[in-house]
């Protein structure tokens, strides 16, 4: 996640001049970002294929693809975005591509549950690492009336790499197996993190003060963060959303490959092109246009945002019933763009409001904290329960169990929306604060 500094003081820096170094540095962190989805999706296309090979159950599917990867995603999370606080911000995202790409195609070589999920937790620490320190650092490349577009179109790259990844690994099923896949799709990863190596812009490097003042600065500790967030009566409320939102939209990020399969009867390679295009079209307009938005109209007054995040995720509700229970396969796909745009709207904007009302030197500490929401909610608690739910509903609704788990989840949309527009409500700014 990426921060909102605070607004510029008599001491402020210059501003930031864009060169060539900006643009490279930004298309290579949205090369990252997109990777890490892609390697991500693979797993949820070819998941039912795992599940019989490996003779898994939902439950443990949903372990797989949730709880096992979110709980190491966070923890690894915090002590890497501390790092990045001080250190080489470049180095931290390189490693963490190399290493998270390795544990892409040690997926392809899994015999086993456990083994399984060993490569799984190797994957989330390494993807982990690259988050927060991505989006430190592009707050110090682009200035303050950029970042919420640079924000957005950064989750707008995830967008592609989820999308994306559904595309590739459809295509690339006719001609092998989800063990090659995972070994064709991860093994790439490692020249992206050298390009990042040499080629990714550190102002800390170009500036020995900077160099010594981060060093210097002292950690912001995960209590403080969460102490500030506490206090904070819009912040209380963004936590609930980042509780309940990813929740639903990682349930069907998750299992809408499964549920086009099991439901629909399609095939693994029209589900990775027509629900990948889907994906792509409501998470990339949406992404794009919240940062347009949220620049034009919550830059002056950041409580735009929670309002316009949390009508965007009202609207997605019934297009989220729809999408469950409807028997047509083509109304599904286009109830699922409209659900996956109107969800997108929120989060670049939400981000945004909620690092208007924190200080400067929580930020990679702060995106972590955010992360952990995101990716215990979505990822652990999303993707598990959806599976939970699924095999829970089976016994009545047999193969077409997905349906009444999707339609379940679909609920925290409501609780999220309501939460964004307290959050807007309740908004305390750090210009308006003494």
């Amino acid at each position: 996640m990426v921060t909102i500094a605070e607004q510029p003081g008599p001491s402020a820096a210059p501003p930031v001049r864009l060169t060539w170094r900006n643009y490279v540095t930004l298309a290579l962190l949205l090369a990252v970002a997109a990777l890490s989805f892609i390697d991500r999706q693979i797993f949820t296309l070819f998941q039912d294929d795992i599940k019989a090979e490996l003779e898994l159950s939902d439950s443990q599917l949903g372990l797989l693809t949730g709880l096992s990867f979110a709980l190491f995603y966070a923890v690894a999370a915090f002590p890497v975005a501390r790092y990045a606080d001080r250190g080489d911000r470049r180095k931290v995202i390189a490693v963490s591509v190399i290493v998270w790409s390795m544990a892409t195609a040690l997926c392809g070589v899994a015999h086993s549950f456990w083994t399984m999920i060993l490569a799984r937790v190797f994957l989330a620490s390494g993807e982990a690492g690259a988050g927060p320190a991505a989006n430190s650092l592009l707050v110090e490349v682009f200035p303050p009336h950029r970042r919420v577009l640079v924000i957005s179109t950064v989750l707008a790259a995830s967008a592609v790499g989820l999308s994306g990844g559904l595309a590739l690994g459809g295509w690339l099923s006719q001609w092998y197996g989800w063990r090659e896949v995972f070994l064709i799709v991860g093994l790439p990863g490692i020249v992206l993190g050298l390009l990042v190596l040499l080629f990714v812009q550190e102002p800390r490097r170009d500036d020995t003060a900077a160099v010594t003042a981060a060093r210097g600065a002292e950690a912001i500790p995960v209590r403080e963060v969460l102490r500030t967030m506490l206090g904070n009566p819009s912040l209380r409320w963004v936590m609930l959303l980042l509780s309940m939102v990813p929740i639903t939209g990682f349930a069907l990020i998750l299992w809408g490959p499964s549920f086009f399969q099991r439901v629909h009867g399609m095939s693994k390679e029209a589900t990775g092109l027509w629900l990948g295009g889907a994906m792509l079209a409501g998470l990339v307009v949406g992404n794009i246009l919240a940062g347009l938005l949220g620049d034009k109209y919550g830059t002056a007054n950041p409580r735009f945002n929670g309002w316009f995040a949390g009508i965007g995720l009202l609207i997605a509700f019934p297009f989220a019933l729809l999408f469950a229970w409807t028997e047509s396969a083509n109304l599904a796909l286009l109830a699922f763009v409209v659900v996956k745009f109107m969800m997108t709207l929120h989060l670049g904007p939400i981000i945004a409001l909620s690092f208007a009302q924190v200080p400067v030197r929580m930020r990679a500490t702060m995106s972590a904290t955010i992360n952990m929401f995101i990716g215990l909610a979505g990822t652990g608690v999303g993707g598990t329960l959806a599976g939970v739910l699924s095999q829970a509903y089976t016994p009545t609704w047999g193969e077409l169990s997905l349906r009444p788990a999707l339609a379940t989840i679909s609920v925290c949309l409501l609780v999220g929306g309501l939460a964004a527009i307290m959050a807007g409500r309740t908004a305390r700014p750090l210009t308006d604060q003494t």
